[in-house]
């Protein structure tokens, strides 16, 4: 049982690692992103500009609010507040400009499960 939960938790630190040397490889498309965006509306929303500043430590919340334009419908409570041209600029943009945004939030979410997996195990099988 220890070997499982020890290779669990080394899989959680290789996919940690990879999701977050992914997103820092992709740092040049979440310009890019942000760059269209402010040419279109001439502002980045706020949230983005704050989480851009937080750099390693907020990496996955500044593409929060394009994440969950691309994953839930216009009249969702999740994007209620989101202004209509945003929602549809974001969701007119080529899959290309878009699809590494997916990507790393399936990374992380990947890792998160790995942990979960590896404390779960651990609670049953060891503490118990």
């Amino acid at each position: 049982m220890k070997a499982i939960l020890t290779l669990l938790f080394l899989l959680f630190i290789a996919s940690t690692i990879l999701a977050f040397g992914y997103s820092t490889f992709k740092n040049r498309q979440h310009k890019t992103l942000c760059n269209a965006f402010h040419e279109k509306f001439g502002f980045i929303p706020g949230g983005i500009t704050l989480a851009q500043a937080g750099g390693i430590f907020l990496t996955f919340q500044k593409d929060i609010y394009f994440l969950c334009i691309l994953i839930f419908s216009k009249n969702n409570f999740i994007v209620r507040d989101v202004k209509s041209e945003h929602y549809d600029f974001i969701n007119s943009l080529p899959k290309e400009m878009t699809r590494w945004i997916k990507i790393k939030f399936s990374l992380l979410l990947v890792s998160v499960v790995f942990l979960l997996a590896e404390s779960v195990l651990y609670y049953i099988f060891i503490k118990a």
